[in-house]
C-alpha cells in the first residue's frame, strides 16, 4: 500500500492511502470517459494524421550531473522537497514506513527539479538522480507529478501543469530513463514494478512491460499485451 505525506516537515500518515486509491480511481473513470465519447466518426484525417507514435524508446539519463548541478547524495532541505519546476506542490509518496520519494526545487537547489528520495521515513532527504528540468529551457522537460511502484521503482512526469516526458528507474535512482510521449503526460499508474500505464490525453493510453524503457501505444485501454 501507497501513502501519501504533504509537502510539509512531518511524518508520514496512512490517512494518504485512500487520496492514492482515489486518484488512481479518477484517473480510470476519465480516461475510460475519454475513449467512450471518441467513436470512429469523430476520426478526421488530421487526427489521424496526428496518432501518436505506435512505440517511444526511452532516453537512459546520466546518474548524475556536473557542476553546478548538485550531485546525487546530497542532503535537500525540507522546504524543497514536494515543489515542482512550477511552483506545483507534488505529495511524498511512501512505499513503507522508510522508503520515500518525490521532487525537489527551490532557491536551494538553483530552481533545478531533482529526483529526491528517503531511505529513513522522511527524516532525510537526498538527491536521488540527475537534474530533470532547468528553469527557462525545454519546457516538455516540466514535471509536477511524483508516483510509486516499489521501493526500487518509481516515476516522475509531466502532470498538472507540466509536460510530455515520463522519468523511471526500476533500481531506486542508480539509472533513469526518459521518454516523450508525444503529449502532456497527465498520469502515470502502475500495476507492478514493471507494468506502467501513461495517460497523455490522447484516446487511449502508453503501456510500458519492462519500467519505462519502452513505450506503446494502445488506442483502447483493453489488452495491452
Amino acid at each position: 500500500m501507497f501513502r501519501f505525506q504533504a509537502p510539509v516537515p512531518q511524518q508520514p500518515g496512512r490517512s494518504g492511502v485512500a487520496m492514492a486509491m482515489s486518484a488512481a480511481v479518477v484517473i480510470v473513470i476519465s480516461s475510460a470517459i475519454i475513449v467512450g465519447v471518441s467513436t470512429a466518426s469523430s476520426r478526421s484525417a488530421a487526427v489521424a494524421a496526428s496518432s501518436p507514435p505506435a512505440t517511444v524508446t526511452a532516453s537512459a539519463l546520466p546518474r548524475s550531473s556536473s557542476p553546478p548541478f548538485k550531485p546525487v547524495g546530497a542532503i535537500v532541505s525540507s522546504a524543497s522537497v514536494g515543489v515542482s519546476s512550477n511552483l506545483v506542490h507534488v505529495p511524498r509518496v511512501f512505499v513503507n514506513d522508510a522508503d520515500g520519494v518525490s521532487m525537489g526545487t527551490g532557491r536551494s537547489l538553483g530552481n533545478v527539479t531533482y529526483p529526491i528520495a528517503t531511505v529513513n521515513g522522511g527524516k532525510t532527504w537526498k538527491i536521488d538522480g540527475p537534474e530533470l528540468h532547468v528553469p527557462a529551457a525545454n519546457a516538455p522537460n516540466v514535471v509536477t507529478a511524483v508516483g510509486a511502484a516499489s521501493p526500487a521503482t518509481y516515476f516522475i512526469y509531466g502532470g498538472p501543469m507540466g509536460g510530455n516526458s515520463v522519468n523511471v528507474t526500476t533500481n531506486g535512482g542508480k539509472q533513469w530513463y526518459r521518454a516523450y510521449l508525444g503529449g502532456v503526460v497527465g498520469a502515470v499508474v502502475a500495476s507492478s514494478s514493471e507494468d506502467l500505464y501513461a495517460f497523455t490525453g490522447q484516446v487511449g493510453l502508453y503501456y510500458s512491460n519492462n519500467g519505462g524503457k519502452v513505450w506503446h501505444y494502445r488506442a483502447s485501454l483493453l489488452a495491452t499485451r
